[in-house]
Parts: C-alpha cells; sequence; structure tokens
C-alpha cells in the first residue's frame, strides 16, 4: 500500500489481496460450519463494508482493521447489482489436494428383491400374476366405475347416436380385454384404427373381432375416465389421472426392495399438443412431451418410483432450501431408501456438492457428473493434456476434472480418481483408462434410457387429444416392463420382452375373455315382421289436377328389366308396386 491513499483505496487493495490469496487461514477466518465440518456459510449484507483507520504515528503498510461496522457508502461510488436469491447461502468447502479415501456407508443386500410372500409369486406363477400385482383388478375396477359414470354424465338429457344407444356398463374384467387389445395393436401395425377390424383380405386380422367388436372399442376408448369431474381439484394439473397414478405408484414401491445402486433421470413421453407442462429436451428420442422423473435400480432395471414435471404445481417432498428444485426431486424419490447405505447415481441437473454432502449425512453415497459452475465446486483450472486429470477433495467427497474429448467434471462420494482400464483398446491397440468413478458411471447411468429403449418397441401408446389418456397407456408400458423384471428375479427366466408380451396377452384372453358377455341385439321375430307388414297397405295414385289418372313405375317390374306402369302405391315406402304379385314380393325381399 503506498502512501495517500484513502480508506476504500485500501479497501480495494485488501479485497484483491483475498480474492488472490490460497486459503483463507492466513487471514484468521474461521472455518466451521455449524452442520458439517466442510463447509463455511456467509451471510453479508450488501450494505455493510469494513471499516478501516490508519494510526498517523504507524506505518502506512499496516492499517488497524476494526470489527465489522456499518457504514453508508458514499454516493460517488457506484453500487454492483448482484443477483440474490432469498435463502440461498454461498457455501465454501475446504477443498484440498493429495489422495482421496472415500468414507464409503455399507449396503445389506439380504432383503433386497421381489417380496415374493407377500404377492404370492413363484417360479411357476404365469405371467399374467406378475402383471397383476402393479394393474391390479381393483384398480380397474375404478376405472370400469369411472367409465360408467362419465357415460352417464355426458350422454344424461341429450340425443344419443345408434353407438351410444348400445352402451352397457363396463367391467374390470373388459378393461382387462380392452388392454390386450392396445397391446396386441403395438404388434400389428395399421394406418388407421378401423382396419383392425376390416374384413379386407389384405388387411384382415380376425382375432380382434373376436376379443371385442369394433364399436365397442371405440365407445370405450372414448368414455374411459379415471376421476370424477364434479370434484376437481383447484390447481391440481394431474386431477384426471391422479388416481391411476397413487395407485401405480404405490404398487411399484410396494412389489419391490432395491439393490445397492439407484439411478436417478429424465424420461419424456412424447406429446405435441397444447399442454401447460409440456417439455422440451433436445438430448431425448421424442423431444417434445411429458417429462418424468424416474427412479430406476440399476442392477434390475425396476422403475421404484417417478414424478411427473408439472411446473410450480410439482408434487414434491419439502426439503432443505439450498437444494433447489432437482434436491427436491431427489429427496422426493428417495424417501424411504436413505440411511441404508444404497449409491446413488444422477447427471449434472442434479449433481452439486450440497446435495452430495446431504446425502453422505443420511448414509447414502453419491456419484455423477457436475457443472462447474454449481455453487461451492473448486476452481479446476489446471492445464491438462488428454487422459489427465485434476482434483480436490474435502474430507468426504472428491471432485474430479478430466479431460477426454472434453472436460468431464465428476463429483462423488464413494470413489477415486484412479485410472483403470476399460478392457478397451483404441486404434493403436492401445488399452483405454479412465478414472475409477466415471467407470461406475457409464456402467450404471443408463438404466432409464434402457427402459425407454425397451418400451420403444411394444409400447401401446397410441395417439389421443387428451393428454391423460396418454399417460395412462405409459403406465400399462411402464407396468409391463416393471412385471417383465419381476418374472426374470423369480423365475430366473431371461425371456425376450416381445415374447413375454405375447404370452400376457394370451393369457389375458384366456382368463377374461369367457367372462365377458356383451348383450347381443337379436333379430326381430316372425311375428314382429308381421306386424310390421300390416302397416303396409296398397294405395291409389291421385289424379292430376285435370282430372287424369296418374301411373307409377313398378320397382319390381323395373328390377326384372321390364317396363310396366301401374296405379297403385305403397304410403309406407312411397313406390309404386303392382297388387299382384309385386306388393308381395316387395315387402318380403326388403
Amino acid at each position: 500500500m503506498s502512501r495517500g491513499m484513502n480508506d476504500y483505496e485500501i479497501l480495494a487493495e485488501l479485497d484483491e489481496l483475498l480474492a488472490n490469496a490460497e486459503s483463507d487461514d492466513e487471514f484468521g477466518f474461521d472455518d466451521t460450519f455449524p452442520l458439517d465440518d466442510d463447509i463455511q456459510t456467509q451471510d453479508c449484507d450488501n450494505d455493510e463494508i469494513f471499516e478501516i483507520d490508519i494510526d498517523p504515528h504507524q506505518s502506512p503498510s499496516t492499517p488497524e482493521i476494526r470489527p465489522i461496522t456499518c457504514l453508508q457508502k458514499p454516493r460517488n461510488i457506484p453500487k454492483v447489482k448482484t443477483k440474490k436469491k432469498q435463502g440461498l447461502t454461498t457455501p465454501n468447502f475446504k477443498w484440498k489436494s493429495g489422495p482421496f479415501k472415500p468414507n464409503i456407508h455399507e449396503f445389506d443386500s439380504s432383503e433386497s428383491g421381489i417380496k415374493k410372500i407377500e404377492f404370492e409369486l413363484g417360479e411357476n406363477s404365469p405371467v399374467i400374476d406378475f402383471f397383476e400385482c402393479f394393474f391390479t383388478p381393483s384398480l380397474l375396477g375404478k376405472v370400469a366405475f369411472e367409465t360408467n359414470r362419465y357415460y352417464r354424465q355426458n350422454t344424461e338429457n341429450q340425443d344419443l347416436g345408434d353407438r351410444d344407444k348400445r352402451w352397457y356398463d363396463t367391467t374390470s374384467e373388459e378393461m382387462y380385454l380392452f388392454i390386450a387389445i392396445n397391446m396386441l395393436m403395438a404388434r400389428n401395425k395399421k394406418l388407421e384404427l378401423q382396419e383392425y377390424w376390416s374384413t379386407d383380405p389384405l388387411l384382415y386380422t380376425p382375432i380382434f373381432g373376436q376379443i371385442m367388436s369394433r364399436n365397442r372399442y371405440q365407445i370405450l376408448l372414448r368414455y374411459i375416465h379415471f376421476t370424477n369431474n364434479e370434484h376437481q381439484a383447484a390447481n391440481d394439473r394431474l386431477y384426471k389421472i391422479k388416481m391411476v397414478l397413487n395407485e401405480v405408484k404405490k404398487n411399484f414401491r410396494d412389489a419391490m426392495v432395491p439393490f445397492q445402486s439407484l439411478v436417478i433421470d429424465e424420461s419424456l413421453l412424447l406429446w405435441k399438443g397444447r399442454l401447460s407442462f409440456k417439455q422440451f429436451i433436445r438430448t431425448k428420442r421424442h423431444r417434445f412431451g411429458i417429462k418424468f422423473f424416474i427412479l430406476c435400480d440399476v442392477e434390475t432395471d425396476f422403475i421404484l418410483d417417478f414424478v411427473i414435471y408439472t411446473g410450480k404445481t410439482t408434487e414434491l417432498k419439502a426439503c432443505d432450501v439450498n437444494l433447489g428444485q432437482s434436491g427436491a426431486v431427489v429427496c422426493t424419490l428417495l424417501r424411504g431408501y436413505l440411511k441404508k447405505g444404497r449409491t446413488l447415481f444422477t447427471d449434472n441437473w442434479y449433481t452439486s456438492p450440497l446435495l452430495s454432502t446431504y446425502l453422505h449425512k443420511n448414509k447414502t453415497n453419491s456419484c455423477g457428473t457436475v457443472r462447474k459452475t454449481r455453487r461451492g465446486m473448486p476452481e479446476l483450472k489446471n492445464k491438462l493434456k488428454i487422459g489427465e486429470t485434476q482434483s480436490l477433495h474435502t474430507n468426504k467427497m472428491l471432485a474430479m476434472r478430466w479431460l477426454d474429448r472434453r472436460d468431464v467434471y465428476m463429483l462423488t462420494t464413494c470413489f477415486t480418481d484412479k485410472m483403470l482400464c476399460t478392457g478397451k483398446t483404441d486404434i493403436e491397440n492401445k488399452n483405454i483408462r479412465k478414472p475409477d468413478c466415471i467407470i461406475k458411471y457409464n456402467e450404471s447411468m443408463g438404466s432409464v434410457d434402457k427402459t425407454d429403449m425397451l418400451l420403444s418397441s411394444v409400447e401401446c401408446v397410441r395417439k389421443t387429444i387428451k393428454w391423460y389418456k396418454k399417460v395412462y397407456f405409459h403406465l400399462i408400458d411402464m407396468s409391463l416392463l416393471n412385471s417383465y423384471s419381476a418374472y426374470k428375479q423369480v423365475t430366473g427366466k431371461n425371456p425376450p420382452l416381445a415374447d413375454f408380451q405375447l404370452t400376457l396377452i394370451r393369457q389375458i384372453m384366456d382368463r377374461y375373455k369367457s367372462t365377458v358377455k356383451s348383450p347381443k341385439l337379436y333379430r326381430k321375430k316372425d311375428d314382429e315382421l308381421l306386424q310390421g307388414k300390416k302397416k303396409h297397405f296398397l294405395s291409389e295414385v291421385q289424379s292430376t289436377a285435370q282430372g287424369k289418372f296418374a301411373r307409377r313405375r313398378c320397382v319390381i317390374c323395373s328390377i326384372n328389366k321390364k317396363r310396366k306402369d301401374t296405379k297403385y302405391f305403397c304410403k309406407e315406402c312411397k313406390v309404386g308396386l303392382c297388387a299382384v304379385p309385386c306388393f308381395e314380393l316387395y315387402h318380403k325381399n326388403k
């Protein structure tokens, strides 16, 4: 510091010294945090500055710094505007270099797997029993009840068409057949819905007509419903499908005790119509649609839980405000799975030092890619060559930067940055080496994308103008995938998913087709026909205004290519007919 500097110039120079310092210890700052040894919070008001007094008898290089007091800044010094969210604190972690020894929480896998006893599943259980663990008869009974009520609400005091007049109440057994038809449609590609029941030799597929008539399927597809519209809750965007969502999510959680490794990622259900919470994700196959946050078991690809994103109204568990929305998603999906020693893998939208610290306190390991701009991340700016790493760590977590084709940032509490062979070779036949945490991340992170890939070939989702119907069909696909995973665990068999789905369709038909009896529309009896014939009488054609006899051409004679006029006609049918025998022939073969 030079002579003649005013107080604020000295303050600016001190700020520069603080910014360039390697650690805060040489300035006497306290590095303790009330909740964690690795975190220091600084809550400073923007209007507070240091008050510095310079003793004239003292050297200018050693100013006296008194405790912090509030001073009003001069007007000639511009105030820098900073974005500061209410309730958020900026953490300062004590990052250091050197070897990292992770404190890994142990996991007991003795109870992991499908709950066979509760669901009465065994090696000889049929495929349909596994599916009914998730789409239960009671759930489809509720769907049938709401469908019948929705039909009555929409047809009351209205003129009905021929199809609506033939409605009769549906049942849970018929709802299973409805599901089977939708699954079977995914295996038989046709351009229009009516073509599945077409009698054209080029399109004829008799199995659809044997399960259900075309008119019955179309009217069920039109009126299928899942809630009572008269009691719709305000500000609940998922109200239309809420009942099915809650039932399916509960069945997913109750059926499985997950293994050690879990993964959270997004999945997108295609939807390009108008919807207030429609999302766009560039890296997904569909890009536009309804976003699902999915928790998946890595070892079995079993979907444990999911959350549908609806904007500000997304149902998330309350958690620490510092974790943000991504941390709230993790807390919501992991409820019931914390403090067991499991390992969670996430991508850079979720991973942060604060979240890793929160999970570590709850005895849960974590690993994932991370954005270098996350609050609390250290600066890793060394010049690296391809394949080299730079890392810093605290007592609990490791932050690493690895240069591959581009910079890759990782944050983990259970793996190291040690370089290991992947078992693959490059073009020059050299072993490819990667950090330990990246190898584990690549092995585990693809579970959600794998489920999307498996469903892409057998999904029964079909185009509809009602978004909640499409979500319903997607829940059927998710239940199919979970039943497939449970079937492989319990029986030890590993059939292709397409064969598993075909077996499920066949067993649904065998179990429920005989129980569903639709009312038959009988033809009129002979006496009813005779009564109808008595209404038809011969009448003479009225004469013209000039008094001449008017005549009409006989319909039967015209069919037989004979020209014959007659003075008689049927008043009901309004056609000309000869008295004998054309009148009888016409009404008999009408």
